[in-house]
């Protein structure tokens, strides 16, 4: 798949159901990609985790580079899209840094939540590429 198309997909919220697992709901979202300054509110599920947290574009550069941050009760985090060309297709990095402001969380982020989140990815990627692939 060219990589505006993945590009396009990956970064349209309204999407984000079909393919990340952590991805519960969406609200305050446009049925499109989402750029530069605009917000999402999601509601996140990560292990026994559950809370909801508004996403702020701060980089958005179609079609190679997208970055989100937030700032939540939870902790803070950002992820960053880099989506560059292969031979015959795209290559999607999803590059996620956070850090828990709450006890037991800050101490559990570094071993289990580690472990959570880097299972999580792998699904999250694998579904999106059948996805795209479909």
């Amino acid at each position: 798949m060219a990589t505006a198309d993945v590009f396009h997909y990956a970064t349209a919220p309204y999407l984000w159901h079909t393919w990340h697992p952590a991805t519960a709901a969406v609200s305050n979202v446009p049925s499109r990609p989402i750029g530069l300054g605009e917000t999402v509110r999601e509601r996140i599920h990560v292990g026994l985790k559950r809370f909801e947290t508004t996403w702020t574009v701060v980089e958005c550069r179609p079609p190679d580079t997208w970055v989100i941050v937030t700032d939540s009760g939870q902790g803070v985090a950002r992820i960053r899209y880099i989506v560059s060309p292969l031979a015959g297709g795209s290559r999607f990095t999803r590059i996620l840094e956070y850090r828990s402001r709450v006890w037991p969380w800050r101490w559990i982020d570094s071993s289990l939540m580690r472990w959570i989140l880097s299972r999580q990815s792998r699904r999250a990627l694998n579904q999106l590429k059948r996805v795209l692939e479909s």
